[in-house]
């Protein structure tokens, strides 16, 4: 007779022992690309009511970031919402268009007043964004060499 999670062979059986009933790991927070989505838009909808309206449109310009809305989805991690890339090409533009938009903002803030510093720091850490300044320094090596010449004239004002 086979021991539990033996074959009859006593070989560990195939599979997660420690996972009775679940063949998977857990179940994805957004069964489809459109829950995702809306989701992400009642984020963004979230993070303006919490700021008040400017002068100019009217509108409350919210403090977007990636972990809030990380945060706002239920995943307990960054790397969660970006494994939600992995699920497929639909899920993978949903992310991708959320950080295309989170760009598009830092690169905006960069005009903005106060704003600079920590939308450059973004980018660069986030949009693909860098410091690098590439110069080329070609040094050109000439040999001079020194030929006295007899019954030369003398040089003009002792040169």
């Amino acid at each position: 007779m086979a021991k539990e999670g033996r074959d009859d062979k006593g070989k560990f059986a195939g599979g997660n022992l420690f996972s009775i009933g679940n063949n998977g790991g857990h179940p994805p927070h957004y069964k489809t690309p459109k829950e995702l989505t809306k989701k992400i838009a009642e984020y963004l909808e979230w993070e303006d009511t919490k700021k008040r309206p400017d002068s100019y449109s009217n509108d409350g310009k919210g403090v977007y970031t990636l972990s809030g809305c990380a945060l706002f989805l239920g995943f307990a991690t960054r790397q969660s919402f970006d494994d939600q890339g992995k699920r497929g090409t639909e899920y993978s533009d949903i992310i991708n268009r959320f950080r295309l938009f989170m760009t598009d903002w830092n690169e905006k803030k960069l005009y903005w007043g106060g704003t600079f510093n920590g939308s450059l720091i973004w980018l660069k850490n986030h949009g693909g964004y860098s410091d690098e300044v590439q110069s080329k320094i070609e040094s050109i090596v000439t040999n001079v060499t020194t030929q006295i010449v007899g019954n030369s004239p003398p040089l003009e004002n002792k040169e």
